[in-house]
């Protein structure tokens, strides 16, 4: 329920944008976690089997915070200060269990992308890290719902490289390519490629008489062809502006719109909500809300708060009812010291 689109088609300008799509509105924050924060792997609510660990941050990072207080947290996108952009997408077909038998870490994997962003500058080390990983994924529920979060990865680097890492079938899948620029949330990332081969080769001047059609549903396939479209299709920007405003009009032509009816026996079709802009250059980070006129964004480079986490409130929740908090252009002095979510929450049971 989620498209991603990594721009690197002029490698002096990179850019990805994310659709954020759900069934239900969520609560979201924009976090900013400082270098040296300690994060820790499990929030306690696990079976007592798993024993909690814990990392220090290396880099700094803005990162897309879904939940509360309440209901917990999960880190569903971000930056760091290297310019490695992290996404999580849904992945229906995800299964965490891994085969090889090995006395593993265990991660909450709603703390996943914020274990890859205090601890990877590149999509090179996140793959290599992965390939010979001892860290075993822990399935939670996503915030507020009883829907597990089923998820797959990307990230993508300020040198126009891509890594994407699905867990099925008791082990790690792992991709690794600048020209993977582009995914949905299904099918497996291998016949997404086996699809745009059929795509590619229909566009290309191979083909004596080449289509130009694209599939226009919104089932996950069909983005994923439509994203994978525009982006082949687009010159190469000529400025980290337009390199921004490109990915986001991609993932925009791909997105689902609000009150879109369901389709019965496909709940993972779900409306756009929200999307993120990553600038990997100049460590901006745009957030798009729906629901809302206006484009807000954090940049690493202007003032922050001196607090190690700080964060500011973009979609709230109070009783069941949700506000979209209604900001403009860029939002470093709404951020505000807080509490760090990735710590114990309760006593493991």
């Amino acid at each position: 329920m989620c498209t991603r689109v990594f721009n690197n088609r002029n490698q002096s300008y990179l850019t990805t944008a994310r659709n954020m799509d759900w069934k239900t509105q969520l609560p979201t924050s924009l976090y900013v976690f400082k270098s040296g924060v300690i994060n820790y792997a499990l929030d306690g609510t696990e079976s007592k089997e798993y024993n909690n660990w814990y990392w220090t941050a290396k880099y700094s990072s803005i990162v897309a915070m879904v939940g509360n207080d309440e209901l917990g947290y999960g880190a569903s996108d971000g930056i760091n200060s290297e310019g490695l952009v992290a996404n999580m997408l849904y992945d229906k077909n995800a299964d965490y269990q891994l085969n090889e038998p090995k006395n593993y870490k265990h991660l909450n994997v709603l703390r996943w992308a914020q274990y890859v962003l205090d601890n990877f500058k590149t999509a090179k080390e996140v793959r290599d890290a992965f390939i010979k990983s001892d860290i075993e994924l822990v399935e939670i529920n996503v915030p507020g719902s009883d829907s597990p979060a089923a998820l797959h990865l990307s990230a993508s680097d300020r040198h126009g490289d891509n890594t994407i890492i699905e867990v099925y079938e008791g082990s790690y899948h792992i991709h690794y390519n600048k020209k993977y620029n582009v995914m949905t949330n299904e099918p497996n990332f291998d016949t997404q490629l086996k699809l745009n081969d059929y795509w590619l080769w229909q566009w290309s001047e191979e083909n004596d008489f080449p289509s130009h059609t694209i599939p226009g549903g919104p089932f996950a396939a069909d983005r994923f062809e439509r994203a994978t479209y525009y982006y082949h299709h687009l010159e190469a920007p000529n400025s980290q502006q337009e390199s921004l405003a490109q990915a986001k009009s991609v993932v925009a032509n791909a997105s689902v719109p609000l009150g879109m009816k369901g389709f019965v026996g496909h709940p993972n079709i779900a409306p756009t909500i929200w999307t993120v802009v990553s600038d990997h250059l100049q460590l901006k980070y745009y957030f798009c809300n729906a629901r809302t006129p206006n484009i807000v964004w954090i940049d690493m480079n202007e003032k922050l708060p001196k607090a190690k986490i700080s964060k500011v409130d973009v979609v709230v929740e109070s009783n069941g009812t949700f506000t979209s908090l209604n900001f403009v252009g860029c939002i470093n002095n709404h951020l505000q010291p807080t509490e760090n979510p990735f710590v114990i929450k309760t006593a493991t049971v």
